[in-house]
C-alpha cells in the first residue's frame, strides 16, 4: 500500500510538471493513472495564431470551482510548446491516495511576461465549458479568447 501511494504521488509530481517518467509509469496499472488525470488537447483558433510567440509559456491550469472560489488550483507550465499539443494533468494527491475533489476545471493561457497571476497585452485564453470528471479523456481545449 505504502508502495502504491508512492507511485501515485511521484506520477501526479511529474504530470504536475508536464512530463512522464517511463519508469514511474512501468510501476504503475495504468487504470490507476486514468483515475486520477484529466488528457486531451490544446489548440489555438486560426484566427489567433497571430498573437502566439516563441517566448510564450503555456499555463495549464486545473482547479476545482466552488462558490466562485478556484479551491485545491494546481499550475503546470510549460515553457516551450507547439501547438497542437497533447497534455496530462492530474490534481494533488492525498496521503491516503485519493483526491480532494472527483470534478475539475481546465484552462489554458499564454503567459508573456513569466508571470501568471499578471495578464500582459496579446495572452490568449481558453478553458472547458463546464467541470470534468477525474479519468476524462480526450478533453479539447482550444485557446480562442484574449485573456482578460
Amino acid at each position: 500500500m505504502v508502495a502504491h501511494l508512492k507511485h501515485i504521488l511521484i506520477l501526479s509530481l511529474l504530470v504536475g510538471a508536464g512530463q512522464l517518467a517511463p519508469t514511474a509509469l512501468a510501476d504503475m496499472d495504468m487504470e490507476d493513472v486514468s483515475a486520477l488525470s484529466i488528457e486531451g488537447s490544446i489548440d489555438v483558433a486560426p484566427e489567433f495564431q497571430k498573437y502566439l510567440s516563441r517566448s510564450d509559456r503555456l499555463i495549464i491550469k486545473l482547479f476545482h470551482p466552488k462558490d466562485g472560489i478556484e479551491m485545491d488550483a494546481k499550475y503546470s507550465i510549460v515553457r516551450t510548446f507547439k501547438l497542437p499539443l497533447n497534455f496530462r494533468i492530474s490534481p494533488y494527491i492525498l496521503m491516503d491516495g485519493s483526491t480532494r475533489h472527483d470534478k475539475y476545471t481546465v484552462e489554458v493561457f499564454t503567459d508573456k511576461d513569466q508571470d501568471v497571476l499578471r495578464i500582459k497585452s496579446g495572452e490568449l485564453f481558453g478553458t472547458t465549458s463546464d467541470t470534468l470528471q477525474l479519468g476524462s479523456r480526450d478533453v479539447s481545449l482550444l485557446l480562442n479568447q484574449i485573456r482578460k
